[in-house]
């Protein structure tokens, strides 16, 4: 039989491009600041047109990771491809709920958390004295941003799989660690673990990449 499809491919790739392009965002306006042709102002301006940017990048980036796990999965379990005009919709709305509601996870909103971040961002930004000062609030505001980014490419990336098998039939899956640097005690203890799809418990911390197959 095939191998089940590598847990965090996509989200790893996903999570590369947005990096990438976070960055050259970042940098831009970097190079804005250090010409010195910005009042305060203009640099607020140029802040929130920035962080509308990265939210468009992200979930932009989010949905065709959620469409692309969903695929790859249901392809591996029914051979075939989903069927076009139901998933568009789907992922839609999943992704709708998933970066509206409050995850049990990071306890908060992604779309709270995000204006959250460009607030923050901005005060330290502004009330930073020198351009210096300026680019280490930049490069702070630019890893805070990463980090959630990378927390809900991980969350979108599992729920699409388990969604792909919830609608695929499946009833039972099974507990698997990833082996990597974030595995502690409890993912130990769930390795290997079968569960009913409609009865899984919480994953036991954030960036958790415990991942589940068919059992």
């Amino acid at each position: 039989m095939r191998d089940f499809p590598e847990p965090y491919r996509l989200a790893d790739e996903t999570m590369r491009g947005l990096n990438r392009r976070a960055l050259r965002r970042v940098e831009a306006v970097e190079a804005k600041i250090r010409s010195g042709k910005f009042d305060e102002l203009n640099l607020m301006t140029e802040l929130d047109v920035l962080y509308e940017t990265l939210d468009r990048d992200n979930r932009r980036a989010l949905k065709k990771l959620y469409r692309e796990r969903y695929e790859e999965i249901w392809i591996y379990l029914k051979g075939k491809p989903p069927e076009e005009d139901e998933l568009d919709e789907m992922v839609e709305l999943a992704l709708t709920s998933l970066l509206g509601e409050v995850n049990p996870l990071t306890g908060y909103r992604y779309e709270t958390e995000a204006i959250r971040k460009r607030d923050r961002a901005k005060e330290a930004i502004l009330s930073s004295p020198t351009k210096a000062q300026k680019q280490i609030q930049m490069e702070k505001a630019l890893r805070y941003w990463s980090a959630q980014t990378g927390f809900y490419v991980d969350i979108i990336a599992d729920e699409a799989a388990t969604r792909a098998m919830k609608d695929a039939g499946v009833q039972k899956v099974r507990w698997m660690i990833y082996g990597d640097d974030r595995v502690c005690g409890q993912c130990e203890a769930l390795n290997g673990t079968v569960w009913e799809i409609e009865k899984l418990p919480e994953k036991p911390h954030l960036r958790c990449r415990c991942w589940l197959k068919p059992a």
